[in-house]
């Protein structure tokens, strides 16, 4: 079991870790998700990115797929207009080549995929920007922390979360722009010696652009989402916590005046206790979602996941961290099948220091599938500091994913007679630090699949070995105190066991980004997001068409006010590119919008 941790609390670990023995200067940057239990990023053998609030605010864009794209590994395909809206079986965020089925995604700890979408995945249609203040993106195989689906990695997203330290804290943002759309944010926290509340209410609605590239229909989009956390501590030693969301939209898609509408709700309750060495952590969740697209094969689809879990973790040494626990989780989606997927799990992970310069890491986790049996998956990884300025880190690991009730029971193409997915991973990287700030990481990445579930008259399993790997490029190089430059390059070699490349996925991916503090008032910053080399993929036709390469640039200008209020204004596609990631689905052209931030 995963609990978020709020910016102060993710500090305070940073500051207060035992050093393990070691005698290196701990970064403040915690990561929650890569491990059964928080480190810093200094050393931690996977592959992690962390997005805060900062890197949110500076980047030119509204989507939050879209920033997320910004790191290295990750793409996205994003058509239809502002936010991608319409089309939902795009909307896919994909780690190193591998889409959205094999990456769960996690809001404030709940596993927000959807267990009634044709594979048990996210659609990133079904957030909004507004009120998010960190992102975690862990790649590689994750299954021995999170089981089945994640053999690309996790995707974590930090909502309204209670401030740790007595106080309150307020932001409200309005925008309004392009194509009739309006957003809006207003988070407010407060918090005593022994308690906590936040809340975050996020609302947008736009006119939109049409999805079919050949008609002029305007297929508009509005939504909110509305998240809330909660905690009590009873004693020092024992913390009370509740969180939860809800999102409601409604949608127009193509083709014609076609409209529907998706409703989620997420809960979790969880109770920290410590006992001398050992921190313990009980927690319940449960997910729903509806969704009602009539022309669809199903019209409406309704899918639950309810969770209950323990882990805990035992501080042994300064050198010796054993985490452990246990979690059982059932998946249902009655709108097109009475069965349900019930999985047990096992888990437990070892994290030793064996010397100063040296972290390793043993996770293993047993899953077993009241439909499939048992299957057994384990990662190691290994964080090795050769100096003070440069890192190796490498992961190791199997994965599993297990059909989704769509692909078993649905309504179109089910083969109740599948198997689960099987895959293996490995990844190598190579940080490089520099006095002046700079930071350079390369990481070589390999996983293979085999009894690949793939669609052609039905859902059938494809014999032999499907393979994506390539290379990790990204960087950091601070100009000046007042201007830094980042960087991401990801080259990606993606195929299924016919040698044939994996559709929307792009050999080549290149981003870059300036922010600038051109005054102690006025900063500025702009992105580009270039894809090349993609296949042939399908579209609104029914046979492959070639894509063509693309290049998007987006900026921002923003000025800051007395009193924590700044004003900005911001481009997407500023040099009004037309391009088409998916043929047939249109994409938005120039776009202008322009805001108010206010913190109190």
């Amino acid at each position: 079991m995963k609990q978020t941790l709020a910016p102060a609390s993710l500090l305070a670990i940073g500051l207060a870790l035992p050093a393990m023995a070691q005698e290196y200067t701990i970064l403040d940057t915690i990561t929650v998700y890569a491990n059964q239990s928080s480190l810093p990023l200094s050393r931690t053998g996977a592959s992690v990115d962390v997005i805060d609030k900062d890197d949110i605010a500076d980047t030119p864009s509204a989507s939050l797929s879209s920033i997320i794209s910004g790191t290295a590994g990750v793409t996205f395909t994003q058509p239809d207009g502002p936010g991608g809206l319409s089309y939902s079986g795009a909307n896919y965020v994909r780690l190193r080549g591998l889409d959205q089925k094999y990456a769960p995604v996690l809001l404030n700890g709940i596993d927000i995929s959807d267990p009634s979408a044709t594979q048990t995945s996210f659609d990133w249609k079904n957030t909004l920007l507004g009120g998010i203040s960190r992102v975690e993106v862990v790649r590689g195989a994750q299954s021995a922390l999170y089981g089945s689906e994640a053999v690309a990695g996790v995707i974590a997203i930090t909502a309204a979360q209670a401030p740790e330290e007595p106080g309150r804290e307020g932001s409200v943002a309005i925008e309004a722009g392009s194509y009739g759309t309006a957003r809006g944010t207003l988070s407010y926290g407060i918090a005593t010696d022994n308690a906590g509340f936040a809340v975050t209410a996020s609302r947008v609605r736009t006119d939109g652009i049409s999805a079919y590239s050949n008609d002029d229909e305007e297929d508009g989009f509005a939504g909110g989402q509305y998240t809330f956390d909660a905690y009590y501590r009873v004693t020092p030693d024992v913390k009370l916590g509740l969180t939860g969301f809800a999102f409601d939209s409604e949608f127009d898609y193509d083709p014609g005046a076609s409209t529907g509408d998706t409703q989620q709700r997420g809960l979790r309750a969880y109770v920290e206790a410590d006992t001398g060495a050992v921190h313990h952590e009980f927690d319940m969740s449960r997910f729903t979602v509806d969704r009602d697209t009539p022309l669809s094969f199903t019209q409406a689809y309704e899918g639950e996941r309810d969770k209950v879990g323990y882990n805990g973790t035992w501080t042994a040494t300064d050198a010796l961290t054993v985490s452990f626990g246990a979690d059982w989780t059932r998946e249902t989606a009655e709108s097109f099948t009475d069965d349900e997927v019930v999985v047990r799990g096992l888990f437990g992970e070892v994290q030793y220091a064996a010397t100063p310069d040296l972290d390793l890491a043993l996770s293993v986790r047993h899953d077993d599938n009241l439909q499939f049996g048992g299957f057994t998956t384990g990662r190691a990884a290994l964080n090795w500091r050769l100096r003070d300025d440069l890192t190796i880190r490498s992961t190791l690991a199997n994965g599993f994913r297990a059909p989704s009730l769509n692909e078993l029971f649905g309504g179109f193409g089910a083969n109740p007679n599948l198997d689960p997915e099987k895959s293996r991973s490995f990844d190598l990287g190579l940080e490089k630090t520099f006095a002046n700030g700079a930071e350079v990481t390369a990481t070589l990445f390999y996983t293979e699949i085999d009894d690949l579930i793939q669609y052609t008259t039905a859902y059938n399993q494809v014999e032999g070995t499907s393979v994506s790997k390539g290379v990790e490029l990204s960087g950091l190089l601070p100009i000046s105190d007042r201007v830094t430059l980042t960087g991401a390059f990801t080259y990606t070699d993606a195929r299924d066991s016919d040698n044939d490349p994996l559709q929307r996925v792009p050999r080549y991916a290149l981003d870059l980004g300036v922010a600038a503090d051109i005054t102690d008032r006025i900063s500025a910053s702009a992105s580009l997001q270039r894809r090349a080399d993609l296949p042939a993929t399908f579209g609104t036709g029914f046979t492959p068409e070639d894509v063509a390469n693309y290049t998007v640039v987006n900026a921002q200008l923003g000025y800051a006010f007395d009193n924590g209020i700044d004003a900005y204004v911001r481009v997407e596609n500023l040099f009004d590119r037309e391009y088409e990631p998916i043929p047939g689905y249109e994409t938005s052209g120039r776009a202008a919008y322009v805001g108010i931030r206010a913190s109190f």
